[in-house]
């Protein structure tokens, strides 16, 4: 018993590891979460990590090719829609819409109860987003968006279209291990419900 405890204390302080500093490399994947934000994923390893300044959340820079990964939360902007509820998907898909944006499918995110570490995420059910890609000139993109606690929460991947396949790669596997806090995080606290 004693060396299972042993073991279950040095993998509960490896995942309790602080979070990278701002530049830094990641040498491994890392879970993490955002509380202020609202979210939980996995950062990839062979990225740099630096949280935005713009907004709730973070910037993943690949140290590879031409490529970044963003996950932040912004403040719900009123659609201006009479009977269109700012809180539904049809109205995400306004304020996300702009030049090469293409609108994909629905999708689920996890809800999750998390801490710090990311090291305790039961589930608590699910919510509703939206997937979508784009494209500009030589960029390309792709996107997952939800909107919870007044905030409208996303992760999106924007390379030159040569790298564009391998940064989707790398974004799916964060999009794998994206999830929403429950209580929507500090900046955008709201029910369980």
């Amino acid at each position: 018993t004693d060396k299972m405890s042993l073991s279950a204390l040095i993998a509960l302080l490896v995942l309790q590891a602080a979070p990278p500093e701002p530049g830094d490399m990641l040498d491994r994947t890392i879970p993490y979460v955002h509380p202020e934000a609202g979210f939980a994923l996995t950062l990839p390893a062979g990225w740099r990590y630096f949280p935005l300044e713009a907004a709730p959340g973070i910037a993943l820079l690949s140290t590879s090719y031409d490529a970044r990964i963003e996950a932040f939360a912004v403040a719900v902007e009123p659609s201006g829609v009479p009977g269109l509820p700012d809180d539904t998907l049809d109205a995400l898909v306004l304020r996300l819409g702009g030049p090469g944006f293409q609108p994909g499918a629905g999708v689920r995110v996890p809800l999750v109860i998390a801490d710090e570490s990311a090291s305790v995420r039961p589930q608590a059910g699910d919510t509703e987003a939206l997937s979508y890609t784009g494209n500009h000139g030589s960029r390309r993109w792709s996107g997952v968006a939800a909107t919870r606690c007044g905030a409208d929460i996303i992760v999106t991947v924007e390379a030159v279209a040569a790298d564009y396949d391998r940064a989707r790669t790398v974004f799916d596997g964060v999009v794998a291990s994206w999830a929403l806090l429950l209580t929507g995080g500090d900046a955008f606290p709201c029910s369980a419900g």
